[in-house]
């Protein structure tokens, strides 16, 4: 932090003309004279001419990339003949960056990076695209700020700006010469001087940008060449650098240039006072000094700057702290603290609308007998509730059991068992279940048939699927997506068939069958779905986006039948007019529908909030942006359940909430990121739905753009107080990761190379707690409590090191491993399946565990005859716990989609817990599982194995439920079930 400081008469880089307005320009290239630089008094830091006086060392200076290509060229470039740097990325997919740190930061009165840079051609762009490529230099200070930016854009004038500024342009149009380039960081003054000199003319222009507002720390500890790639267009571009150095004016030694960052401070509503001093903040910092040492400084007065304080009210709050500098030290850039103060809601158990389940017990063969389990609900966790198990009408336990499962070394397939609930030590009623030859349960699938497109002919594979209790009878259906042969990526063409959502009981017997139409693309970015009880009956609903020709057909004995047409939306007989030859839907009218989850009847149907409209407003013109679809799950008013549908994330993103009153649906709140004119490029191709502020309500945390329960933005990772810059991105990973942290943390991985690969980051705040750079599109990432250690480990595909993003984390601060590859660990789905309280890790159609003293994982799991979906992705149809005790399910078709196999741990565990299906955020996580890029469920409540007293004991705290099926069944059920095969 910077204020103001009186003028001084530096020698440095001069501008003619120069103002202290941000973004004005002094230029003087007509008259082609320009101010002297006069470096008397500059000291060089670093330089290189690429090789031309002596070999270079480290190659390429130290420039570092990834999927792209760095080389020392000799040829002759426009005159250059000399050695120099070569940066090239051909065709590819995102834009690529290439890295040069120094090995110490360059620090004083006045940093000059001078370099002679011949800008390239970017290659052009599609007719059918809206935007250029382009390519940047940018200077980057020892905090990861991003203080200067020079931007070569295809067609257009070279530009610059400093932080966050608007770019401005310059006169200079031609890529295809060498410019030499001055940039002149002046600290003491906040301003940044720019020199444009094209060698070829010798034509010069100035410039100067304030740095006030600007985050910078008054050094410079890398620069960066960046390809911007934009929407469909693949990126090719070559630049070079040549007689690159850095100057200073050197400062005294003890002179504070940085105070180093401070985290948060957490407090509570109403558990502090008016006076600061009730905060607790720190009395002393620690600063860096000029001479790369650090010291600590005390702060002589903290006040609030942004706000005034008030501990009744919850927020952020900035702080300034300002320094008592001793004799031995000197404050000339007149650095100060800040501290961001976090006046957080106490945690609230707030009672939410939930179905009630029955036991879910089920018996399945193991190695060592019938393995029976069942669950424990919510509101019996820390109730005198405890179970007798009988086989064949005998009791098998001599006391009553505390835990829901047991190992029965007498039972065989075909013995029928019974759970008997002891309510305070009386009788409560008795489930059954007969013990099947597998360690698996079976849903017979009814096949679609296919059929023939433009595209060509196509059948059917079971997909995804998820699940709600859709009749009320306290057990689970499952809803099964049908997927195409021909389904298709948004960003890519074909005439697809419809969609086929069908609703199982688990018996096999279906309930309805929904056919989507041909005015609703077939993909994993279409036809999101959410299940719950969204008007408090007791029954799930199903809802959707529709089109014309969304047909729901009934079943006759569980069968299917076309002849039974229970529910039509919009004009039938204007299926598939809304599909262009490219199979994208180009118009017409676009809705959302619900339907009843037992007989697939339409309850509502409105409107989509969000039509395609324009579609190039969505970031392309070929439907690409336009058609990237997310649903998910979420208690707005922290009671009733809400959908939530979303629309374009790349840039463009838009969200609407919907809640059905009274039969009707209804919007409660839109986000449009072109109307609030912030917000977009930030989405992923997922998200998740929690309460990351203990206000009860759920929040949307669309990746790295969290909305507050009633549709504002809550916070951006906008590179603003502690929250690095975000960007797209494929995974993020939401839960209460670590024990010593009050609160959720959001585990996340980006696209753009140009920000972190893998961070950690607070879900109510933003700030950032972790993070690692590989400069790579980062796939891939997963968070999950692999070892005993307190707290989460995470990983992603970043880097081939620690320190660029491919090691294995624990969310408190250490490495523990250097690379999560060579310890085996898939970034696939995390979840609970063996007697611990650690995480498994489930990809494909296999379960594999890290053991921790060897430090490798081992598959401990594997299940036969079975596929997993959406290709490379290999995830499963669903991952939830929806039989059974605590643990979770794993839901694979066969190889032939005629069944789906619901797998269940047959391991015996001394853990009591509730099901997670009545966890809030668990919850949540099973309703959005399944939303474009499939992520598995997350607790809002931390376990592991460094707990496990507290968990023994029966100390965890259990959600408040409101049941909304009262009608529990009493007495034995029937033992049917799913089928044995």
């Amino acid at each position: 932090m910077r204020h103001g400081v009186q003028l001084k008469k530096i020698v440095s880089l001069l501008l003619a003309g120069a103002l202290l307005v941000p973004n004005l320009v002094s230029a003087d290239g007509s008259s082609g004279t320009a101010a002297a630089i006069d470096s008397s008094e500059l000291e060089a830091v670093y330089q290189t001419d690429f090789g031309d006086s002596a070999a270079v060392d480290p190659v390429n200076w130290g420039f570092t990339t990834a999927n792209a290509t760095v080389t020392t060229n000799t040829y002759a470039i426009t005159g250059n003949s000399t050695p120099k740097l070569e940066f090239t990325q051909t065709n590819q997919t995102g834009g690529r960056v290439a890295t040069k740190t120094f090995g110490t930061s360059v620090k004083g009165s006045q940093i000059l990076v001078q370099f002679d840079w011949y800008p390239g051609k970017v290659n052009d762009k599609s007719a059918s695209n809206p935007s250029e490529n382009g390519g940047e230099f940018r200077v980057m200070d020892s905090s990861g700020n991003t203080v200067f930016t020079l931007n070569n854009t295809n067609l257009a004038p070279l530009q610059y700006f400093a932080g966050k500024q608007p770019a401005a342009s310059t006169g200079f149009t031609n890529p295809l010469t060498w410019y030499t380039v001055g940039i002149n960081l002046d600290v003491e003054n906040d301003v940044v001087g720019l020199k444009l000199t094209d060698k070829a003319t010798g034509t010069s222009e100035s410039y100067s940008s304030s740095l006030n507002g600007v985050a910078f720390d008054g050094s410079v500890a890398s620069v960066k060449l960046v390809g911007m790639r934009t929407s469909g267009n693949n990126i090719s571009w070559t630049t070079f650098l040549d007689n690159f150095s850095v100057y200073h004016v050197s400062i005294p030694d003890n002179r504070i240039t940085k105070v180093e960052k401070l985290p948060y401070r957490t407090v509570y509503v109403d558990q502090t006072t008016s006076d600061i001093h009730s905060l607790g903040l720190p009395a002393t910092v620690q600063v860096s000094l000029a001479n790369n040492t650090t010291a600590d400084v005390p702060v002589s007065e903290w006040t609030a700057t942004d706000q005034a304080w008030n501990p009744h009210k919850a927020g952020v709050y900035t702080f300034k702290g300002t320094l008592a500098v001793p004799q031995s030290l000197e404050n000339g850039f007149g650095r100060y603290a800040t501290l961001y103060v976090n006046n957080r809601l106490a945690p609230t158990n707030m009672a939410r609308q939930t179905q009630w389940l029955d036991r879910g017990l089920i018996a399945l063969k193991s190695a060592d007998g019938v393995f029976v389990s069942w669950r424990l609900l919510a509101d019996e966790y820390d109730q005198d509730v405890t179970f007798n198990l009988y086989r064949n009408g005998k009791k098998v336990n001599a006391t009553p059991l505390s835990v829901t499962n047991y190992l029965d070394t007498s039972g065989v397939p075909g013995d029928t068992y019974q759970v008997e609930t002891l309510d305070r030590g009386k009788p409560d009623g008795k489930e059954a279940a007969k013990a099947v030859s597998n360690d698996y349960l079976s849903i017979p699938m009814q096949k679609p048939e296919g059929g023939t497109t433009a595209t060509g002919s196509y059948t059917y594979s079971v997909n995804d699927a998820g699940v709600g209790d859709l009749d009320g009878d306290g057990e689970y259906e499952v809803v099964v997506k049908w997927y195409p042969s021909n389904a298709i990526d948004s960003s890519q063409t074909g005439m697809t068939g419809p969609t086929i959502f069908d609703a199982y009981k688990l018996d096999g017997t279906l309930l309805w069958r929904m056919n989507m139409g041909l005015n609703l693309t077939s993909g994993a970015h279409y036809n999101q779905f959410v299940i719950a009880d969204f008007d408090g009956d007791g029954k799930s609903e199903f809802f959707i986006k529709t089109a014309d020709a969304t047909t729901v057909y009934g079943a006759k004995d569980g069968k299917f039948d076309s002849s039974k047409v229970i529910s039509v939306i919009g004009n039938a007989a204007d299926n598939g007019k809304w599909v262009n030859d490219t199979g994208h839907i180009f118009g017409g009218p676009e809705y959302v529908s619900i339907f009843q989850g037992d007989t697939g009847k339409v309850i509502d149907t409105v409107n989509y909030a969000f039509p395609l409209g324009d579609v190039a407003s969505w970031g392309d013109t070929w439907y690409n942006r336009s058609d990237r679809f997310l649903s998910g799950l979420a208690y707005l008013d922290g009671v009733t359940p809400s959908a939530i549908y979303g629309r374009g994330y790349y840039e463009r993103t838009t969200f609407v909430a919907y809640h059905l009153v009274k039969g009707k649906l209804q919007a409660q709140w839109t986000f449009d990121s072109a109307q609030v004119g912030r917000g977009g490029g930030l989405g992923f191709h997922n998200l998740a739905t929690a309460d990351v502020d203990n206000d009860g309500f759920d929040e949307i945390i669309a990746g790295s753009l969290t909305l507050d329960q009633d549709g504002t933005i809550l916070y951006a990772m906008d590179g603003e107080m502690q929250r690095e810059q975000g960007s797209h991105g494929d995974a993020l990973h939401v839960g209460a990761f670590d024990p010593a942290r009050e609160g959720l943390q959001v585990m996340a991985v980006h696209e753009v190379p140009a920000v972190a690969s893998v961070e950690l980051h607070d879900a109510g705040t933003g700030e950032t707690l972790m993070s690692y750079n590989a400069y790579v599109d980062t796939g891939r990432g997963l968070a999950a409590n692999i070892t005993s250690e307190p707290g989460f480990e995470f990983w992603g595909a970043g880097g081939t090191t620690a320190a660029s993003g491919g090691g294995i984390y624990n969310v408190q601060g250490h490495v523990v491993a250097n690379s999560y590859r060579t310890a085996g660990l898939s970034i696939n789905f995390a979840l609970l399946w063996d007697g611990d309280l650690l995480s498994e890790l489930l990809d494909n159609t296999s379960i594999t565990k890290y053991n921790e003293s060897k430090g490798v994982a081992e598959t401990i799991a594997s299940f036969d005859g079975v596929v997993s979906n959406n290709g490379t992705k290999a995830t499963p149809t669903l991952q939830a716990d929806i039989l059974g005790d605590w643990r979770e399910e794993v839901l694979l078709p066969t190889t032939d989609s005629s069944e789906l196999r619901i797998f269940s741990t047959t391991t015996p565990t001394a853990y009591r817990l509730y099901t997670l299906m009545q966890d809030p955020l668990y919850r949540n996580g099973i309703a959005w599982q399944n939303s474009a890029y499939n992520q598995p469920p997350h607790l809002s409540f931390y376990l592991g194995e460094d707990i496990r007293n507290t968990v023994l004991a029966g100390k965890l705290q259990a959600p408040k439920v409101i049941y909304t099926n009262n009608g529990k069944p009493k007495g034995p059920k029937d033992p049917k079930g799913p089928k044995d095969n």
